[in-house]
């Protein structure tokens, strides 16, 4: 397989643990295994008794059943347990694309959503963007002009990576209308989720939808629990879950069984943990609101209504990819540059963990002795 190296990942896999003061992470804040198995009477002593022998290729059937719980249309026998949530982007397109096909993907995109599209032979359209007064804007009429009878899959991340974007539930309506009229899949990375900022905002899952829509959630992002590496891809369209689960036996077989029991427990108290993550979020954002107003002849941005991420335009004349790795060099800052996304002008922040506020009081020092005393 002939695949572009992936940037994004490339990029964290140098800097995300040697970074003193990471200012872009996508996820929330993460737990302990203690803090998390305290959630739950009785946990603890059935975590000790876990057999350690394999699981089921799907996902046991206690844990499909409590990720059924944030769907409304999805039974157990729709989801299939993946690990994180880049092996079913990967094992979708695999699976379900040819060489030949057409797909649209939303763009900036999250780099795995268009490559592996493209290392399959695919025809990949992007659908850009566009912001109008600093506001992310996808213009569901470029969409309907993209649109040929090759067309098989349209590629959505809603909460948008890296704007901020979420669709309204009018647009998702609209967009469900344009696919069900040319029998297109949706396939949809949903992995910011459950972190709307408020219930206003909150649109259903396209593999609620639409019959023929493709839903990957994880346990990283909302729910600040990356190190289970438990993921999964939930669809009503029963060939496209098959295609995935028969090449899923080539790659990782079946799930670690610990990490699918705690999911279970961050599941089922999915409510808790969702609380905590929006309360940091709402505290975070507040510190970000007064950072930006008062250097908004440097930095423009849009405040996102969902989600852990925004993207950030400089208003002045450097290069991204430069300027985040000064930033890094002189304040130990990191931040995810535009160029990542091949997207320039930007760079991406975070605001779902704690140790957010020093982070930005270290960019506020760069900023400060860099771009505004010079």
């Amino acid at each position: 397989m002939n695949i572009a190296p992936f940037k994004l990942e490339r990029y964290y896999t140098i800097h995300e643990f040697s970074a003193k003061y990471p200012l872009c992470n996508s996820d929330c804040e993460a737990m302990s295994i203690k803090d998390l198995l305290s959630l739950e009477k009785g946990a603890m002593d059935k975590f000790h008794d876990l057999w350690l022998g394999y699981t089921e290729t799907k996902g046991h059937p206690d844990l499909r059943k409590d990720i059924t719980t944030i769907y409304s249309q999805i039974t157990p026998n729709d989801l299939l347990v993946c690990t994180g949530a880049q092996e079913p982007i990967f094992l979708f397109s695999q699976a379900n694309l040819a060489l030949g096909d057409e797909v649209i993907v939303q763009w900036p995109c999250y780099q795995s959503l268009q490559s592996v599209p493209e290392s399959i032979g695919c025809k990949v359209s992007e659908w850009k963007v566009k912001y109008e007064d600093n506001i992310p804007v996808f213009d569901i009429e470029d969409l309907k002009k993209m649109i040929t009878s090759k067309t098989k899959v349209i590629y959505l991340n809603t909460p948008h990576n890296p704007t901020g974007f979420h669709f309204s539930k009018e647009e998702q309506t609209t967009i469900v209308e344009i696919a069900r009229a040319h029998n297109i899949i949706i396939f949809c990375d949903e992995v910011y989720r459950e972190l709307e900022h408020s219930p206003d905002y909150t649109i259903p899952a396209f593999a609620d939808a639409y019959e023929h829509g493709v839903s990957v959630g994880v346990m990283s992002k909302a729910y600040g629990l990356p190190g289970l590496r438990i993921g999964w891809i939930a669809s009503r369209n029963s060939k496209i879950l098959e295609n995935v689960a028969i090449l899923k036996e080539y790659t990782t077989i079946c799930n670690a069984g610990p990490s699918e029991f705690l999911a279970g427990i961050g599941l089922r108290n999915r409510d808790k943990i969702l609380e905590r993550n929006l309360r940091i979020i709402h505290k975070n954002l507040s510190l970000f609101d007064i950072f930006f107003n008062k250097y908004s002849d440097l930095f423009s941005w849009y405040r996102p209504n969902a989600g852990p991420i925004a993207f950030v335009k400089m208003n002045f004349d450097r290069n991204d990819a430069k300027f985040a790795e000064n930033v890094l060099k002189k304040q130990g800052v990191l931040l995810l540059p535009g160029d990542i996304y091949n997207f320039k002008g930007f760079f991406r922040i975070g605001f779902g963990k704690t140790a957010m506020p020093k982070a930005l009081e270290q960019f506020e020092a760069f900023v400060i002795e860099n771009l505004v005393n010079v």
